[in-house]
C-alpha cells in the first residue's frame, strides 16, 4: 500500500509541476501507470483537469444580486421538484430533473451562456450537484448562495428554522483530535472498465447524480455524530476552535470532530490528507453554511467514500458563535441575506 501511495504522490507532484508551468490542458490525459487501481486513476485525472473541489473556486457560489442583474444572460437551472417550481421560481429559470441534469448541462455548456446557475431551495443540494458538474468539466456552472432563501422570504423557512445551537453544545471542547492513519482508497467498479478514463469519470458522476441528494441519501438534518468520522472543513480554524471569550467560550467542537484545512492547504488533496479518511465508515462533513461541505461530500462520494454533509453547517451547530465572531459572519444566514426579489408561479 505504501508503494501505491508513493506512486500517487509522484504522479500528482509531477502534474503539479506541469500545471505550474502552464502546459497542462483540460483535454490532456495524465500519465497513469498500470499499477494504479481504478479509483486512483480517476483521482489523478480529476486533479489534473483543475481539481475543482480543492481550489479557491469551490463551491462556486454566486450571489442572488448578480443573478438578478443578469436574468437575461445567465441560464438558471432550478433542480427542485416540479410542484415546488410551479409554486414559485425565478423568472426565465428552467426546471430540470436530476435524471436529465448532466445531459442538459452538457448540451448547453457551449451554447453562449455566460454562466449556468444551479438553484435549489436552500443552496445545499445545488452546491452538491454543482460540484459534480464541475468535476465533469463544466467550468461555467455555479450555485446560488443560500439558494432561493436569499431570493425571497417565501423560500427562506428551512434556513430560518435551522438557525441555533446544538443541544449538546455544552459538551463541546477545544481539544485537537488527530487524523487517522493512511488507508487505501475505496474500490470502485465500472460498467465499462475498458472505456476511456474521462468516460469512466463521467459514468461515476452520473451515477452519483442519479442517487439524488436528500431523498435517496440520508443526509442528516440534525447533528448525530455517533459511529461517524466527523470532519470540520474550512479555511478558518474558528469553525473548529472557540475562543476563550464570548458566547460558548471554549466550546469549539464535538469530541469526535477532526479539523481539515481548506484554503490554502486543501487537506483533502491526494498529496495532503485525503487518504487519512476512513474507507469503511460514514464521513460526516460540516463547514460554515453547508455549501462547501456539500461540495466535498459530492467529491468524496465520486471517489467511493460514504460521505455526508451536515445541512446548514455551523448555522445549526453554534449559531451564536457564527454571529458573534467577525471572522465567521460571512457564513451567517439572517433576514439581511434575503433580497426579496420578485418571483413567478406556474410552469
Amino acid at each position: 500500500m505504501k508503494d501505491l501511495i508513493n506512486k500517487i504522490y509522484f504522479i500528482i507532484f509531477s502534474l503539479g509541476l506541469i500545471a505550474l508551468s502552464g502546459c497542462i490542458e483540460d483535454d490532456i490525459t495524465p500519465p497513469l501507470t498500470g499499477d494504479l487501481n481504478s479509483t486512483a486513476e480517476m483521482l489523478v485525472y480529476m486533479e489534473s483537469i483543475g481539481d475543482f473541489p480543492n481550489s479557491f473556486e469551490a463551491p462556486a457560489l454566486i450571489e442572488a444580486e448578480e443573478v438578478y442583474l443578469n436574468l437575461n444572460s445567465y441560464l438558471i437551472v432550478d433542480i427542485r421538484p416540479k410542484a415546488e417550481f410551479t409554486a414559485g421560481h425565478i423568472e426565465n429559470s428552467i426546471n430540470v430533473g436530476l435524471d436529465s441534469l448532466f445531459d442538459f448541462i452538457e448540451k448547453n455548456f457551449n451554447s453562449g451562456q455566460q454562466k449556468i446557475i444551479v438553484v435549489s431551495k436552500n443552496g445545499q443540494s445545488s452546491a452538491y450537484f454543482t460540484c459534480l458538474l464541475r468535476l465533469g468539466g463544466f467550468n461555467n456552472v455555479y450555485t446560488m448562495s443560500f439558494g432561493l432563501a436569499s431570493w425571497n422570504e417565501v423560500f427562506a423557512d428551512e434556513w430560518l428554522g435551522a438557525l441555533g445551537n446544538d443541544p449538546e453544545i455544552q459538551n463541546y471542547n477545544n481539544e485537537d483530535n488527530p487524523k487517522n492513519d493512511f488507508t487505501p482508497l475505496p474500490a470502485i467498479t465500472f460498467e465499462n472498465p475498458s472505456a476511456s478514463l474521462k468516460d469512466r469519470v463521467n459514468e461515476r458522476i452520473k451515477k452519483i447524480i442519479a442517487q439524488g441528494f436528500v431523498e435517496n441519501i440520508q443526509y442528516l438534518k440534525s447533528f448525530n455524530p455517533y459511529g461517524k468520522y466527523i470532519v470540520c472543513y474550512g479555511k478558518t480554524s474558528l469553525l473548529y476552535y472557540a475562543r476563550m471569550i464570548g458566547p460558548l467560550a471554549g466550546l469549539g467542537h464535538h469530541d469526535r470532530s477532526i479539523f481539515y484545512k481548506a484554503d490554502p492547504l486543501y487537506e483533502l488533496r491526494s498529496t495532503e490528507s485525503l487518504q487519512m479518511l476512513p474507507n469503511n465508515s460514514t464521513i460526516l462533513i460540516y463547514d460554515g453554511t453547508g455549501e462547501l461541505s456539500a461540495c466535498m461530500a459530492a467529491y468524496l462520494r465520486v471517489l467511493g467514500y460514504d460521505a455526508k454533509t451536515l445541512l446548514f453547517g455551523a448555522n445549526q451547530l453554534f449559531y451564536d458563535r457564527v454571529i458573534y465572531y467577525p471572522e465567521l459572519t460571512e457564513f451567517a444566514f439572517s433576514y439581511s441575506r434575503i433580497r426579496n426579489y420578485p418571483y413567478v408561479t406556474g410552469d
